[in-house]
């Protein structure tokens, strides 16, 4: 029987499919990125799967201030 493997920190996981140093200013940046896309609307899971698909990360920084800056119009 295969053992069961356990999900993994999403910090973790976002550090290791962008193949980062284990360097705590790395992990503070990936930890902001992710407060700072989640408060526009867009989850962790949504965000690593982006990476995944080979999607620049200027693109992505892109769609998150896009999304923020729609939110603040909205509200």
């Amino acid at each position: 029987m295969p053992a069961r493997i356990l999900p993994r920190d999403p910090v973790e996981v976002f550090l290791t499919g962008l193949h980062e140093s284990h360097d705590v200013s790395a992990y503070e940046a990936v930890e902001r990125l992710l407060y700072t896309a989640e408060a526009a609307g867009v989850d962790t899971q949504a965000l690593l799967r982006m990476f995944d698909q080979g999607i620049a990360f200027q693109n992505v920084l892109d769609l998150i201030i896009s999304k923020a800056k729609s939110s603040q119009k909205a509200a």
